[in-house]
């Protein structure tokens, strides 16, 4: 719980991240550059105070509740105090190096960005193990991650203002309209986290509480095996979220070649996928426990549902976070999520099939598949039987073999 929290809270950095690196990268693309710094700095600002309060109110709050929480009584006064402490610097320091993408994503170098977190997160699992073979201390442990991490934030922020150095010199006087526009994308992106909590946890709560430890441990490994899906779901939308910022918004024939070719794609992996996971999943359940939990086709089938329009959602909901209109969206992907746990929940209280139980998260995707859709295909300017046309012409043929054999020769 203590090293869980922090993470949740980075998100609201991520947010603003999102949110202000899509409108930078807009703003730079139309050359200018007093637009693009007001986004850099308003996100900037807003993610940097919000983490400030929430990082003061975390250490405050654990500490109040301590005692009324069983993991947390056998930990000493005084290491728990510096541990919180720590893991309130580390969670400040985490929100300034997820706000300095906006930087490399204003400058089309986003892949940098990925690169130095991703290298200091390596860091920081080396530091880890180090520390949990070595030492016996929680606190030691807290404060070697928040230096490590305050380490990591000097480093790419110093990298950051040498890629884009007008994004760090310079007025803006815009702020407060930039704040305006980016406030509602921000808080989209930032409640998506909580909608894949509902999704993930909320129906291991509802099976456990309602079926016990045995059909939930079926129930989350026939889970960890269909959402292998998502492996392929979150390579697409990030490479589209990325690149489709770039995009002319006068350029509809690109964004509407890229809609088809991707959700052919995710149609044809979905299937493959879903087909032989129904066929061999039973063998790799066994392998995968032991041989310990059953493989049920009929939940396995409502998973796959559920995460093949996940898949399908990736390229559509890529596009209209690209261009920051996404918030519609989000807002019914999240009602249908809360909704669908109720629901769940008085399924298994009433004793139905786990099938029947587990079904609303597909309901659940399917509020997020339908609006995403609806919005790309707006931003596109398609009518919904042209774009299924389009799926089928010749051109889309001749797309996808120009693409396998650009893959064959650069392998």
């Amino acid at each position: 719980m203590l090293f869980a929290l922090p993470a949740y809270f980075g998100f609201i950095a991520t947010g603003f991240a999102g949110a202000g690196g899509t409108a930078a990268v807009a703003a730079h693309e139309n050359a200018d550059t007093s637009q693009a710094r007001a986004h850099f700095r308003s996100s900037w600002l807003i993610a940097t105070a919000a983490t400030l309060v929430l990082a003061a109110i975390f250490p405050l709050a654990l500490a109040q509740t301590g005692a009324a929480i069983e993991s947390l009584r056998s930990v000493p006064k005084e290491m728990l105090g510096q541990t919180l402490f720590a893991l309130a610097i580390y969670i400040f320091a985490s929100s300034q190096v997820a706000v300095l993408e906006i930087p490399f994503r204003a400058v089309g170098r986003y892949a940098d960005h990925i690169a130095f977190n991703s290298a200091s997160i390596l860091v920081e699992i080396v530091v880890i193990a180090a520390c949990v073979s070595l030492l016996d201390s929680m606190a030691t442990l807290a404060m070697a991650l928040a230096v490590t991490r305050i380490a990591a934030a000097i480093w790419i922020a110093a990298l950051a203002r040498r890629t884009a150095p007008a994004l760090f010199h310079g007025p803006s006087s815009m702020l407060r309209e930039s704040t305006r526009t980016l406030l509602l994308p921000s808080l989209a992106l930032m409640l998506l986290p909580l909608v894949h909590g509902l999704n993930l946890q909320g129906y291991v709560m509802v099976i456990g509480i309602s079926s016990g430890a045995a059909l939930l441990a079926g129930f989350v490994a026939t889970r960890t095996l269909t959402r292998l899906l998502d492996l392929f779901t979150s390579f697409s939308f990030s490479m589209q979220y990325y690149e489709s910022t770039h995009l002319d918004p006068e350029d509809l024939e690109t964004r509407r070649r890229l809609l088809a070719i991707m959700t052919i794609l995710a149609v044809c992996i979905a299937v493959v996928f879903s087909g032989a996971l129904l066929i061999l999943g039973d063998f790799a359940q066994r392998v995968f426990t032991r041989a310990q939990t059953p493989f049920d086709p009929i939940v396995a089938a409502v998973l796959l549902l559920a995460a093949s329009f996940r898949a399908l959602a990736a390229a559509p909901f890529a596009m209209i976070a690209a261009a920051n209109r996404h918030s519609g969206t989000v807002t019914w992907y999240f009602a249908a999520s809360l909704a669908g746990i109720f629901v769940a929940a008085f399924l298994a209280d009433k004793g139905h099939a786990l099938p029947l139980v587990v079904a609303p998260i597909a309901l659940a995707e399917l509020f997020h598949l339908i609006p995403a859709f609806r919005g790309a295909l707006r931003l596109s300017g398609l009518s919904f039987g042209a774009f299924t046309a389009s799926l089928l012409s010749r051109q889309r043929i001749g797309d996808i073999t120009w693409a396998l054999r650009e893959l064959r020769r650069k392998r």
